[in-house]
């Protein structure tokens, strides 16, 4: 999850008023007679600020809803920054979840419901398979809704981080919110939580991030191959890997930092050093019984 600049690139009126001219359109000559209530939703889609609650729909003809998911799904010359967009899905982090994996477009309002966003370029995300894993909800109930990563600035913020429960080779893990309920934006945050981001398989690179750092610590943090001197110097160290990760994915929100950030909870970290002080431990050896 990331806050991203807009693709301020590219001109989405011009490319309608362009796509108005095509006579390879299906729906040519009637698609002109659209456009202007099409680039009236792009201009209420902006104002709202991507808010899912206050975005209206735009009532469209069958054929015109038709022919502009057609054109997502098949790009004519005047709609480049569709494939451009995709391309940037390379980035470090997944904007929407905050995973690792990229390659394709999220529709943040899908275009099975919205379809006079589907070639807007405001409405389309880089992601990761989220995308296809979050359902056609975007709002909840009051101010439940999706993120968005061109217009949501909490997005900079670090949102949640794990919860280790019943710490052992096999503890509880889960994910907990960080902002406060009064936070404007909490309600959104947990809602964009539940419905995109524990939908994916982050609850599993966790397991397999905390059955790492048990088997040889330095897999969490290089400086670990060295049994920390102090509590103190153990929660540094991990700070330190921290930070160092949230600038590398360019987000405090990738599934790296939530693990480290996680580790930090006064409890886990507890229950960490004193597995280092283990008596007989190797350095950078397993820090619990049996485990290889």
């Amino acid at each position: 999850m990331n806050r991203l600049d807009p693709p301020n690139y590219f001109d989405d009126d011009a490319a309608l008023d362009a796509l108005a001219l095509n006579r390879r359109l299906k729906c040519h000559p009637q698609f002109a007679a659209q456009v202007p209530a099409i680039k009236g939703g792009y201009a209420q889609y902006v104002a709202a600020s991507g808010n899912a609650h206050s975005v209206a729909n735009v009532a469209l003809p069958e054929p015109i809803k038709a022919q502009l998911k057609a054109l997502y799904a098949s790009p004519s010359k005047e709609l480049p920054h569709i494939d451009r967009i995709r391309e940037q899905s390379d980035a470090n982090c997944c904007p929407m979840c905050g995973s690792f994996h990229s390659g394709t477009l999220d529709h943040l309002l899908p275009k099975a419901v919205y379809p006079v966003f589907a070639i807007f370029s405001r409405n389309l995300v880089p992601a990761c398979m989220c995308n296809s894993k979050r359902t056609e909800q975007v709002i909840g109930a009051a101010d439940e809704r999706i993120l968005h990563p061109y217009f949501d600035d909490v997005l900079r913020e670090r949102l949640f981080v794990a919860r280790f429960e019943e710490l052992g080779l096999a503890p509880r893990i889960t994910l907990r919110p960080l902002l406060a309920l009064g936070h404007p934006q909490a309600a959104a945050v947990r809602f964009h939580m539940t419905n995109v981001v524990e939908r994916t398989s982050i609850l599993r690179y966790l397991r397999t991030s905390w059955t790492n750092v048990l088997r040889r610590p330095s897999l969490a943090a290089a400086e670990l191959r060295v049994t920390p001197a102090s509590r103190q110097a153990l929660a540094d160290t991990i700070t330190t890997e921290l930070h160092r990760q949230d600038d590398t994915f360019g987000s405090r929100n990738n599934w790296r930092s939530v693990f480290l950030a996680g580790l930090l909870d006064n409890q886990t970290l507890d229950w960490l050093f004193a597995a280092f002080e283990m008596p007989g431990r190797e350095q950078d050896g397993p820090l619990v019984d049996g485990i290889v």
